[in-house]
């Protein structure tokens, strides 16, 4: 039933009454509405006055499952750092998945103290929110107001003071600085922070003609178990990003008899700590400066990536493990 002549909702019943999988969905969604109806009742101020909000990517939607990146670990260390800052901005502070996306609670595949709302929640319960802080992953924004019930909108209508902020996590998924304006019609200021250093310019400011400032994820040594590198196994974890060389690269280091190869794919947070402790060798084909070769520093690892022009200062070209080219 695709013809544009049904309303949302009859398509809706169709499906609830044709496949079994969305019957599930149904009754799954109605558990998870009630958790996180119980936790923002049992852990937020209803009266408060100043409130800010962080945007997450929500499940899997065939399967239902959490998807974990290095993104979302920073947005949601970004969120936990924030919600320590109480004593300053004196704001609840909470984590929201994408609106309309697929729910779930919580993230279990990394340490985090973080429950997940649905932004629909907020204007009902939060009824006295003179200032709100939203902060928007730059792949969401050109959705936003799109994806933004009527009754959300009139919300932040009612709201005397709106700002939201552009979280520039990957300067290659930034969105043009005319999707960034059009923000301004649900909200009175705008603003961009950067989580990588080489995009944090003025130059960047001028393009985008909005402040800008470095906003990255709290990252430490003292997370990770640190092995001396005599100590380690012969291991190259390996990132599962795509690259033009990937194949090929892989083909040559597996072929070292010596030599594991494990990608660092489908496994928690623990398990990547747990193997990259193991690991003598990293190499990233992301962006390069990531957590695929930074977390296994940490570890007492050696990083190798190629020099990404996009994400890397100048200052990295001559860094032993940092390539000119694949």
């Amino acid at each position: 039933m695709n013809s544009t002549r049904y309303p949302f909702w009859v398509k809706r019943i169709y499906r609830f009454l044709r496949y079994s999988d969305e019957r599930k969905r149904f009754f799954r969604e109605i558990k998870i509405k009630r958790a996180q109806n119980d936790n923002l009742k049992s852990n937020f101020d209803p009266v408060c006055k100043n409130l800010i909000v962080f945007f997450v990517p929500g499940a899997d939607r065939k399967t239902g499952l959490e998807t974990i990146s290095g993104g979302v670990i920073s947005l949601v260390s970004l969120c936990e750092e924030s919600r320590k800052l109480r004593a300053i901005h004196q704001a609840e502070t909470l984590m929201c998945i994408f609106p309309r996306d697929f729910l779930f609670i919580k993230y279990k595949n990394f340490e985090n103290e973080t429950d997940l709302f649905r932004f629909e929640q907020l204007p009902d319960y939060f009824k006295s929110v003179n200032k709100l802080i939203l902060h928007v992953p730059e792949l969401l924004v050109p959705y936003l107001k799109y994806l933004l019930l009527q009754p959300e909108l009139i919300w932040l209508n009612k709201i005397q003071h709106v700002h939201i902020n552009v979280v520039n996590a990957s300067i290659l998924l930034m969105p043009s600085p005319s999707q960034v304006d059009a923000l301004t019609e649900i909200a009175d200021k705008v603003t961009i922070t950067a989580a990588h250093s080489k995009y944090c310019t003025f130059k960047e400011r001028a393009f985008y003609g909005k402040p800008l400032h470095k906003f990255s994820a709290w990252i430490s040594p003292e997370q990770y178990i640190f092995q001396a590198y005599e100590k380690k196994e012969n291991i190259l974890v390996v990132s599962p990003d795509s690259s033009p060389y990937r194949e090929q690269i892989l083909h040559v280091l597996t072929g070292i008899e010596e030599l594991k190869v494990v990608v660092l794919q489908n496994l928690s947070h623990k398990e990547f700590k747990e193997m990259i402790t193991k690991a003598k060798w990293a190499l990233t084909f992301g962006e390069g400066l990531d957590g695929y070769i930074l977390e296994p520093i940490f570890s007492g690892s050696f990083g190798m990536a190629v020099y990404n022009e996009d994400f890397f200062t100048a200052d990295f070209k001559q860094m032993p493990g940092i390539y000119s080219s694949y």
